[in-house]
């Protein structure tokens, strides 16, 4: 390694193929993102590493991964791009039209049945946005996974990020009318222990289903004849006379308006989770996330 130097604003450069390397961990696709030769970029890197005193890469045959040097430079990176991002927001004002790439993390039935029908929409109105949506009900750490809105349910918001409350989800107990012929009377939250059950996987209150009316409280401890971690499998199965199950409006709405499934014990109302608009504090500065989360507040806000 040639001697430690300060970096200045002269190694730009360097450190933007370096950024681009870090998040596609794939030199030949990074090369082409910055407009210039594997070999160049190779360059670049090593002429980085000169300067910050060791390397930010491990490269094998057959994978690319960040040294602690590495992640410790692309989190400061970061910072600079959001930084400057937020400078051009205040240069540029409001009017300037959102451009570039917006990342969101989204849970998957949710994301998929309230979100998605929205983007199509968002991409006509401003043609020079770019999208990358993950479909996850897994736990995203914003900053470490580089995600700029989050949705989540039922979760608290981080202390550490902007947040607003979109509408909560309304959960009923569903079931066919072929079931409901056969199965024994369910009025009450105690008579669940005699039906076929139909349950939600990773929900927190897991088996334990919680039900209100006026100043009562029941919580009951069903056994699922069917747990699944994705609500359109829950709802094929009631649909097809399984069981009851405990579904989301946005689930289970459209089966029950066409007749093919029965809303049950209507005098009781079950827990209503929250949903998170989540992004990084700071990032509504820019046009790109503060045109989707504008977007997602008027669409699916209270």
């Amino acid at each position: 390694m040639n001697e430690l130097g300060a970096l200045t604003p002269t190694h730009l450069r360097e450190l933007a193929g370096f950024v681009t390397a870090a998040r596609f961990l794939n030199f030949a696709r990074a090369s082409r993102e910055v407009g210039c030769s594997p070999s160049v970029l190779s360059r670049r890197i090593a002429s980085l590493e000169s300067r910050v005193g060791g390397r930010v890469f491990l490269r094998s045959t057959r994978r690319m991964t960040l040294t602690p040097l590495g992640e410790s430079l692309l989190s400061h990176c970061e910072r600079l791009e959001t930084a400057l991002a937020a400078v051009n927001a205040e240069l540029l004002g409001h009017r300037a039209e959102p451009a570039g790439l917006v990342r969101l993390h989204l849970p998957t039935t949710y994301g998929r049945r309230c979100v998605a029908p929205l983007l199509p929409g968002l991409l006509s109105k401003y043609p020079r946005l770019r999208l990358d949506v993950t479909f996850d009900d897994g736990y995203a750490d914003l900053v470490a996974t580089r995600t700029d809105i989050a949705l989540r349910i039922g979760v608290p918001a981080d202390s550490g990020l902007s947040a607003t409350s979109l509408r909560p989800i309304r959960r009923f107990l569903v079931a066919s009318a072929r079931y409901l012929a056969d199965a024994p009377a369910l009025e009450r939250p105690e008579d669940l222990k005699e039906h076929r059950c139909l349950a939600l996987h990773g929900l927190r209150s897991g088996e334990l289903w919680t039900f209100e009316r006026q100043r009562q409280r029941r919580v009951v401890r069903v056994r699922p004849v069917l747990r699944a971690n994705n609500a359109d499998a829950l709802l094929e199965a009631a649909l097809a006379g399984s069981g009851v199950a405990l579904l989301a409006d946005f689930v289970a709405g459209d089966a029950i308006a066409a007749g093919n499934l029965v809303e049950v014990m209507t005098g009781w109302t079950v827990t209503q989770p929250e949903v998170q608009l989540l992004w990084v504090s700071g990032a509504e500065r820019m046009p790109r996330v503060r045109a989707t989360i504008d977007l997602l507040r008027e669409r699916l806000g209270r």
